[in-house]
């Protein structure tokens, strides 16, 4: 029997049970950001709107608050959607329209300088908007919301159709109307989107009296209700209570008094079944966001929903040792809503990991048990805890016969070699190329079209968010290695340009004995040559 390709892993805790997901997705990383909110293996985008009242750039900004700008942010994308042509939506085109007059102040760019950080070539910075803007809406006690990935980003600005509020009640309704929304939705929604944050008197001096500006609070936030720090139902308790300090519903310019023509466009009935159920509110917001955040072009097929997975590798390494085996590292993350998880103690959990052999059987030689990690995680969706993977040499004869059964396959034919890897420095801080080494194996019949998938980003004229660019290098045998079951193969690319904003990543991939295998998503190189 000809051996496969794929190493399997096992992962057993708990004693008895078994991993079920197949790794890895394309939109590991958006998982992993979407899963881990705090401590070992953060995503990173959560710290910004924890807690909620946080300003944004690391609470650099003082008045403001990230988590209503990101929701802002993602709705002013999205307004460009038209139910009619299925063009527009939330597709990032908002980085090319912060110019805009209903794009006014600097939250918008700002939102989009944190995004971009997490944008790649496997995260678009639509995603990364909508994902952030889920993160924040549940950090600050609101609904969940699902969520899906596959969106593109637009190249070039949307249609100016974002509701500004000297608009009259008329013009909201259509709308809202092309975007998909009823007068009941277009309330729900404002209502939903206003919980949070406030108006700037520095962006809306005909809304907000520049009285509001104080060394405190510079930009003049005048908030919508008196809880803007909790997604609560507190902005239509206290319209319907006659209590309300929301600047576009009481403010002092009438014409600007947005909110409440559109929270009185049905006689206020649903601001009151707002007021009356909080647990309503949350439902009903909770519906409107998602089908604000999966507004897409027609022509674009998002994912299925991505939750939490109970098992998965992070941050897993294959790499060959001098000794010629096969050294695995890395961690297991394991996710859990039960109350039994949440009293889980990590150090007591007992969780192993093992190999299957070459004829699908459980091979105790190449067995470890894993050990906690000391610092501890968080997740807003439930109990998260990671597991080290303590050192495992395999032979890398060792493989399993087909891809069927439980675990994780792990491909051993095309892997990246760290070592030797490396870029060149030309002075002043200025990167060369960089040379990118890769095993492959030599017994599985002939190899064909090795080559390098370097994925780096350029600017774009006109908005803060980049776009990636992916170059195609051949690779080259160039010799053995410790092992001769595999021959080193090396590519020579150049680097992209610098730039302030998103994630670079190179994939490996070669076609072998017919199959085409890919050492995906690997880190950029910065060692020097």
């Amino acid at each position: 029997m000809h051996p496969s390709s794929r190493l399997l892993l096992l992962l057993l805790f708990a004693c008895t049970a078994t991993a079920t997901y197949v790794w890895p997705s394309p939109y590991d990383f958006l998982e992993d950001a979407y899963t881990v909110s705090g401590g070992f293996g953060d995503g990173g985008i959560v710290d910004e709107v924890n807690p909620c009242s946080s300003s944004p750039i690391g609470g650099r900004k003082p008045g403001r608050q990230a988590a209503a700008e990101w929701v802002r942010a993602a709705y002013h994308d999205s307004a460009t959607f038209d139910v009619n042509t299925g063009l527009g939506g939330l597709d990032a085109s908002i980085g090319f329209e912060t110019n805009r007059p209903q794009n006014i102040g600097s939250a918008m760019n700002d939102s989009l300088v944190f995004f971009g950080a997490f944008q790649s070539k496997t995260s678009s910075m639509a995603d990364v908007i909508a994902l952030s803007a889920i993160l924040a809406i549940k950090s600050c006690g609101g609904p969940s919301i699902p969520f899906r990935a596959g969106r593109i980003d637009a190249e070039s600005a949307g249609p100016e159709t974002v509701p500004e509020p000297q608009q009259d009640l008329s013009s909201h309704i259509a709308s809202f109307e092309s975007q998909g929304f009823n007068v009941t939705e277009m309330i729900g929604l404002v209502t939903c989107g206003h919980t949070l944050g406030g108006v700037h008197a520095v962006d809306f001096p005909l809304t907000v009296p520049q009285t509001a500006i104080t060394e405190s609070n510079p930009d003049g936030v005048v908030h919508f209700d008196d809880s803007f720090d909790s997604f609560d139902n507190h902005i239509a308790t206290q319209w319907v209570a006659g209590t309300s300090v929301d600047p576009l519903a009481v403010g002092f310019n009438t014409t600007t008094n947005s909110d409440a023509r559109i929270f009185a466009a049905d006689k206020n009935e649903t601001m009151q079944a707002f007021a009356a159920d909080p647990d309503f509110f949350q439902v009903q917001c909770g519906l409107l966001f998602e089908r604000m955040l999966n507004s897409v072009p027609s022509t674009v097929q998002l994912s299925d929903v991505i939750e939490p997975l109970p098992v998965k590798p992070f941050e897993l390494t294959l790499t060959l040792g001098t000794d010629g085996h096969l050294t695995l590292g890395g961690y297991i993350r394991i996710f859990g809503t039960s109350d039994e998880a949440k009293a889980a103690i990590p150090a007591n959990m007992p969780v192993t990991l093992s190999w299957k052999d070459a004829h699908g059987n459980t091979n105790a030689t190449y067995s470890t048990e894993l050990v906690a990690v000391s610092q501890s995680s968080t997740s807003l969706w439930g109990s998260v805890h990671f597991f080290e993977i303590n050192t495992i040499a395999i032979h890398p004869s060792v493989f399993l016969p087909n891809n069927g059964g439980l675990g994780f396959p792990l491909q051993s034919v095309v892997l990246f070699q760290p070592d030797g890897s490396c870029t060149a420095n030309l002075g002043n801080g200025i990167p060369g190329n960089t040379t990118a080494l890769a095993l492959i194996r030599n017994d599985l019949g002939s190899v064909t079209t090795p080559y390098v998938d370097y994925t780096y980003n350029v600017n774009q004229p006109g908005s803060i968010a980049v776009k990636q660019v992916t170059t195609r290098t051949e690779m080259q045998r160039v010799s053995g290695s410790v092992s001769p079951l595999y021959d080193t193969y090396s590519a020579t690319f150049a680097k992209g340009p610098m730039t302030d904003e998103g994630r670079i990543t190179f994939d490996i991939a070669a076609v072998v004995g017919g199959n085409t295998f890919i050492s995906p998503n690997n880190p950029e190189i910065f060692t020097q040559c």
